[in-house]
C-alpha cells in the first residue's frame, strides 16, 4: 500500500486523538472530545478547522450531519505505520498466555488450538491459527494399513509432532506386503523431506525411467497419485472467539454478520487472507486493514497476523481479527508474544 505524506504535527495529534477516542467509545467524535488530548491548547474552532481538513484528505468521515467524525481505513492505515506507541502485556497477562500454552510434549495441534483461545481471550477478538498444510510437513515416519473394498490408511506422522490419518480408495487392489515396502521405502529415503518434495521427486523417478520403473515405485505412485501426501493446500485452521465480533456496534447490520460468517466458514477464503503470511519469516507481524482484505466480506474488519514457524521454517500463521475499530496496539503485542512463544514450543518438539 502506498505510504501517505507525513501529516504536521497539530494534524497528527489531532488524527491520532480521534482514532483512539473512536477506538474506545465506537462513536462519532466532536471537537470537544478532542481538545482535552492534545498537546497544546486549541479551541474547539481550530480542531474542528483540523478535522475538516483531515476529513478532504480521506483520514475522516462524518456519518450523519449534525454527528462527530469517524475514522476512515486510510486514517488507521496511517495510525498503525506512524502514530500508534506499542503497549506492553502486564505480567499477569504474559503468565496467563504462558500457563494456558504451557505442556510436556504437546501435541501440534492441541497448542495450535489453544493458542487461538488465548488469542481470542486476551485481544477480545476473534482468533486465528492456521497450521501447515500436510504438502508442508516434513515426513517422519509413514505406514500404509489395508482395509476392506480397496481402501488404504495412511498414518502420517511428522515435524513438528504432528500426526494425520486419512483413508485412501484405490482403484485396484494393493496387497499389504507391497503396502509395506512402499512405506518402508519413504521412510528409509525421504525422513525429513516436505511431503510436497517427496511428491515431486517421486513422480520425476518416475518420468526418468518411462514405463520402465520397478513394482515398488508403481505402488508408492498408486498411492501418491490418490494424495496419500496430500495435495490439497490447505493445512488446519482453528477459530475461536466469533461471537465476540459479532457483539461489536459495527456488526448490528444482519447483512454484515451473514457474510462475515461466511467467511470464517469458508476456509479458504480465510486461508487466502493468512496467506501472505507464509512468504517469509522475516516479515514479522503483519496488519491488514478494511479495503486491504482480498475477501469482500472481510472489508469491514481488520487482521492483525503473525507467521508460524518451525525451526526458522515458516509452516502456518496466527493472528486476530476484529472490527477496524481495533486495539492495535494491545492486539500488535498479544499476536507478537504469542507467537514467538508458539514458535519456541513446536521448535523443541
Amino acid at each position: 500500500m502506498r505510504a501517505e505524506p507525513n501529516l504536521e504535527k497539530r494534524r497528527r495529534e489531532v488524527l491520532s486523538a480521534i482514532v483512539r477516542h473512536y477506538i474506545v467509545s465506537g462513536s462519532p467524535v466532536g471537537s470537544k472530545a478532542i481538545a482535552l488530548e492534545t498537546s497544546e491548547v486549541l479551541s474547539s474552532a481550530t480542531i474542528r478547522s483540523v478535522m475538516a481538513q483531515l476529513e478532504a484528505e480521506g483520514f475522516l468521515e462524518q456519518p450523519y450531519t449534525s454527528a462527530g467524525r469517524v475514522p476512515t481505513d486510510k486514517a488507521y492505515r496511517y495510525y498503525v505505520d506512524r502514530l500508534m506507541q506499542l503497549v506492553r502485556l502486564t505480567p499477569a497477562i504474559k503468565k496467563f498466555i504462558e500457563e494456558s500454552l504451557r505442556g510436556d510434549e504437546l501435541p501440534s495441534e492441541e497448542l495450535m488450538a489453544k493458542a487461538s483461545r488465548v488469542l481470542a481471550e486476551v485481544s477480545q477478538n476473534v482468533g486465528l491459527v492456521l497450521g501447515p498444510a500436510l504438502e508442508e510437513k516434513l515426513l517422519e515416519h509413514i505406514r500404509f494399513i489395508k482395509l476392506p473394498d480397496r481402501r488404504v490408511l495412511v498414518v502420517i506422522i511428522s515435524k513438528p509432532n504432528l500426526v494425520e490419518n486419512r483413508v485412501l480408495r484405490l482403484e485396484e487392489d494393493v496387497s499389504q506386503e507391497d503396502l509395506d515396502r512402499s512405506a518402508a521405502y519413504l521412510n528409509a529415503e525421504f525422513k525429513g523431506w516436505s511431503l510436497r518434495t517427496i511428491r515431486l521427486e517421486i513422480f520425476n523417478k518416475i518420468e526418468e525411467a518411462k514405463v520402465l520403473f520397478d513394482r515398488l515405485l508403481q505402488s508408492v505412485a498408486k498411492l501418491l497419485t490418490k494424495g496419500a501426501l496430500g495435495d490439497d493446500g490447505l493445512g488446519p485452521l482453528f477459530v475461536e472467539g466469533t461471537s465476540r465480533i459479532l457483539e461489536q456496534p459495527e456488526f448490528e447490520d444482519a447483512r454484515k454478520i451473514k457474510e462475515l460468517l461466511l467467511a470464517f466458514e469458508e476456509k479458504a477464503k480465510l486461508i487466502k487472507i493468512l496467506g501472505s503470511c507464509l512468504q517469509s519469516a522475516e516479515s514479522g507481524v503483519q496488519i491488514v486493514i478494511g479495503e486491504e482484505n482480498p475477501a469482500n466480506e472481510m472489508r469491514h474488519c481488520a487482521l492483525v497476523v503473525a507467521p508460524l514457524l518451525y525451526r526458522s521454517r515458516v509452516v502456518g500463521a496466527l493472528g486476530v481479527v476484529g472490527p477496524t475499530r481495533m486495539e492495535y496496539d494491545r492486539a500488535v503485542t498479544t499476536v507478537d508474544y504469542v507467537a514467538h512463544l508458539c514458535n519456541r514450543l513446536l521448535s523443541v518438539n
